[in-house]
This record gives C-alpha cells, sequence and structure tokens, in this order.
C-alpha cells in the first residue's frame, strides 16, 4: 500500500505541476481574469503542497521509519530532491507551454 500511495503522490505532483504551468498570464488582463488566474495556481498548489510532504515521508515508511540521523537524512534528501524535481519539470512544463 506504502508503494502504491508513493507513486500516486508522484503523479499527482507532475500533473498538478503541469496543470500550474498552463495557466498563462498576460499583461493586458482584467482584474476578475487575474483573480482567477490566482485562485486556479492557489488550488493547484494544495496537492503540490501535499504531495511535497507525502513523498519523502512515503520513502521514510519503505526504508524501515529510522528515528535517528539515518531517518533525518533519509527524509531530508528526499524532500531536496522532490523539490528539485518538481522545479525542473515546472521549468520545462512552462517553457514547452508558454511560448
Amino acid at each position: 500500500m506504502n508503494y502504491v500511495l508513493l507513486i500516486v503522490a508522484a503523479i499527482a505532483l507532475l500533473f498538478a505541476l503541469r496543470k500550474i504551468s498552463l495557466i498563462k498570464y498576460s499583461k493586458n488582463t482584467s482584474f476578475l481574469r487575474d483573480a482567477k488566474h490566482n485562485v486556479m495556481s492557489l488550488l493547484w498548489g494544495i496537492p503540490v503542497f501535499i504531495a511535497i510532504m507525502l513523498i519523502p515521508y512515503q520513502v521514510w515508511i519503505l526504508t524501515g521509519s529510522s528515528r535517528y540521523w539515518d531517518g533525518v537524512y533519509i527524509i531530508g534528501g528526499t524532500a531536496i530532491l522532490t523539490i528539485a524535481v518538481s522545479f525542473v519539470f515546472y521549468y520545462k512544463c512552462s517553457v514547452k507551454y508558454n511560448r
């Protein structure tokens, strides 16, 4: 079950980041359109935040739930890797879709 939850969290993270990168901002828009874009970004940010918190936790569970320094290294390393992959994926999608 933990493997399935980890895979679902990773797919949800990538899907939500792709949806956020599809939101196009322009300089000549109305207040309502800007508000809509901001609300959509915030709503898609909720699954991103949950996935970024859930992925290191699931990796920690799968590696044995150590409560010593090796557990800290596992959670910290996975969190840094997850955030780095998220930034790279978001950048690649935003460059691809917002030309």
